[in-house]
């Protein structure tokens, strides 16, 4: 039978050693994303993560300052573990809109939140031109929003909505988004985010694991060295 030397078994310890602080590298949450939204400080210029986000095309007001918070229920906007706007800012509109998003440094892959685009039997269509997006939240019973329930529909870059409130993210890196929408209606709002950093403390199980990971290298170290 073959055996290995014992120097040769000696030499390993380094090497499990260093394996085991790696896992315990491994297992320390690493820094984490979490959504942000725009404070519109005035009409219609904001702030977004220290980025300033503009807004210029036509709008009938909307909220800059503490004011009802369409946002709540929050069930429409948090699906996925998405955070709805912490804030109660929004743009609104009543359309037909031609309307451009810009930010100061390119975003990637910003959210737009909604609130009640269309209504019964009044679908309203918001057209985002060239640039994609996913549907990530929705007010499909039972997440109802606001003014209650909706459904919406997606063709390409183009969202119809009927009582549609939801987040939508855009895909890819933009120094604006471009929008228009097509008919009239009482009114809709829209505001932006993106995703900021968001700092977490390790488990103290993790840290616990890569201090003794840490010794235990230094002790192999120790002895390779006295044999």
């Amino acid at each position: 039978m073959f055996h290995l030397p014992v120097e040769s078994n000696m030499k390993k310890l380094p090497v499990l050693t260093t394996l085991a602080v790696l896992a315990a590298l491994a297992s320390v949450p690493a820094q984490l994303s979490a959504q942000v939204w725009t404070d519109w400080t005035q009409q219609w210029v904001g702030t977004l993560s220290g980025i300033t986000v503009t807004y210029t095309g036509n709008s009938i007001g909307g909220q800059t300052t503490p004011g009802t918070d369409y946002w709540s229920p929050s069930g429409a906007y948090t699906q996925g573990g998405l955070i709805a706007p912490t804030n109660t800012d929004f743009i609104q509109f009543n359309g037909p809109v031609s309307g451009t998003v810009s930010f100061s440094s390119p975003v990637l892959n910003p959210y737009f939140a909604l609130i009640s685009v269309g209504q019964s039997g009044r679908a309203v269509t918001y057209d985002f031109g060239t640039s994609p997006f996913a549907v990530l939240s929705n007010n499909n019973a039972p997440n109802c929003a606001f003014w209650g329930c909706g459904s919406f529909n997606q063709v390409g870059n183009t969202l119809a909505g009927t009582e549609f409130s939801g987040t939508l993210q855009f895909i890819g890196t933009y120094s604006s988004i471009s929008f228009t929408t097509n008919t009239d209606e009482f009114w809709h709002g829209m505001t932006v985010g993106a995703d900021g950093p968001a700092d977490v403390v390790p488990e103290p199980a993790s840290m616990t694991l890569l201090a003794t990971g840490l010794a235990g290298l230094a002790a192999a170290r120790k002895r390779r060295k006295s044999a």
